[in-house]
Formats: structure tokens, sequence, C-alpha cells
């Protein structure tokens, strides 16, 4: 994963825990792999897929155009007994894109939102059912490589030069000298 992909996944988690703040119990960066009835409701928003294309292959330094598909996965305890629970799953799991699209600090961290997917299930994660509501959207940037090229600069020649003869002629000293760069500066 890039860099720039972990900072774009940082902006949209921190986007989403300021916006939905305490409707969530819990905020999660990774996948929920082991969940339980204390934790919910809980949002997590983590990075699924990173794509890189090389693009202008042989034009310069290598340079990538990307596609990061973030998935915010929003879930609650599914109890049969109150429907109320899963509709405002479905509210909260709607405003994210409201918090995430409308945002300009998060749109200008990407060249454009290239599609979204949203998908509902019922599941069981250990002896927790969830209704889970889970969103992909992915988001485009570039990337580029410029050659690391170290300055090895160790010695200057300065020789200067007059540009008429009448200065020359006048015994105006020429400069001809060599200084050595110190390496620790």
């Amino acid at each position: 994963m890039s860099y720039y992909a972990s900072t774009i996944h940082a902006k949209a988690c921190e986007i989403a825990q300021i916006y939905f703040g305490a409707r969530f119990k819990t905020y999660r960066k990774t996948p929920m792999l082991q969940v339980t009835p204390q934790d919910l409701p809980i949002l997590a928003v983590h990075i699924l897929r990173e794509q890189r294309a090389e693009f202008q292959a042989n034009q310069a330094e290598p340079k990538f155009g990307h596609r990061l598909t973030l998935g915010f996965s929003g879930a609650v305890h599914a109890d049969t007994e109150d429907q109320n629970k899963l509709y405002m799953l479905e509210e909260m799991m709607s405003e994210l894109d409201d918090a995430l699209l409308s945002n300009s600090a998060f749109v200008k961290l990407t060249e454009g939102v290239i599609g979204m997917d949203r998908i509902s299930q019922y599941t069981k994660v250990g002896e927790t059912t969830l209704f889970e509501i889970r969103v992909e959207m992915i988001v485009g940037f570039q990337s580029y490589w410029p050659p690391v090229v170290p300055d090895m600069l160790e010695t200057i020649h300065v020789k200067t030069q007059f540009p008429d003869k009448a200065h020359a002629d006048a015994g105006t000293p020429q400069l001809d000298r060599e200084y050595d760069i110190d390496q620790g500066t």
C-alpha cells in the first residue's frame, strides 16, 4: 500500500468519526474479525484494495495511476424485535456520502471518486448476529517516483576572466581558486 493511500484512509476515518461522533459506539481502521454486542453499533473504515497502473511508461520517472478502494462497514446487532436499529443504520450509512463527498479536505486528496457500491447483509460474527451495510468507494490519484540523485559536490573551482583588455593590461588580479566543500554542513 502506498503512503498516500494511507493518508486518504486516515482522513476518511477522521472525518467519519467527527461527523458521527457518539452515534457509533466503536470505530475501527481494520475489518471486523471479532465483534461483541458491547462494540455495537460499529463503523470500520479500511483499505480493501489499491491498484496501480503505469501510465506514460517510457517518459521520465515511473508514475502510476491509482485506484484505491476504501471500505466502510457499519453494523448493528440484529435484534428481531427492534427493527428501528436497522433503519437507523440505513440512515447513518446514507449520511456517509454527505460526510465525505461534501468535505473539501477529503475530496482534494483525490483526483475524483470513480465509483461507489453498497451492500446490505445479515451475518454472524462469533455469537453476534449483525446487520451490516458495506460501502465501497473507489477514488483515483497519481503518484510519481523521481530518481534519487545524490549531490556529491565536493570541490568548486572559481576562475575569473575580464571582459576587456584594459582591465587585464592594468594589472587587475585574476581569481583562480579551488574551494573544498565540507560534507558535514
